[in-house]
């Protein structure tokens, strides 16, 4: 049934994206078991199917360190500058994914990096802020 998707690869990137959002919310709200085993198995039907034609490893690159980028921004002192330019390097590496096949739609490329990068980025803020306010008490 997702072979049917590979024309518009830019489904299956929303699919694994959706997968991925679905972990967010199960790891943000431990406890709830159906949205992280939603998230798991979206994103293990997906990306067999996304890697089936042959993929370019610059592009593979680019969506591995534009992810990177977003999770560092947690970390640095400027504000969303690597968020930016990791929503940047995603869109490029997604939007030429594929050596020879039907490239995603650019516009959908860059939609799908920016809710991944800016939800990654915020989560992860989130999630340092916390630790770091977490104050330990010896009883």
């Amino acid at each position: 049934m997702l072979t049917a998707l590979l024309p518009q690869p830019a489904w299956l990137f929303a699919l694994a994206i959706l997968g991925i959002l679905l972990m967010y919310v199960e790891a943000n709200r431990p406890g709830r078991v159906i949205p992280g085993c939603l998230g798991l198995l979206t994103l293990l039907v997906t990306l067999p199917v996304l890697f089936t034609p042959a993929v370019l490893p610059l592009s593979l690159f680019l969506l591995l360190a534009g992810f990177g980028l977003c999770v560092l921004q947690a970390w640095l002192p400027v504000a969303w500058i690597g968020t930016l330019s990791g929503v940047t390097a995603m869109s490029a590496g997604m939007a030429h994914f594929y050596a020879a096949w039907p490239q995603p739609n650019p516009v959908a490329a860059v939609f799908l990096s920016a809710v991944l990068g800016f939800a990654t980025s915020y989560l992860f803020s989130i999630a340092l802020r916390a630790r770091r306010a977490k104050r330990v008490t010896i009883h």
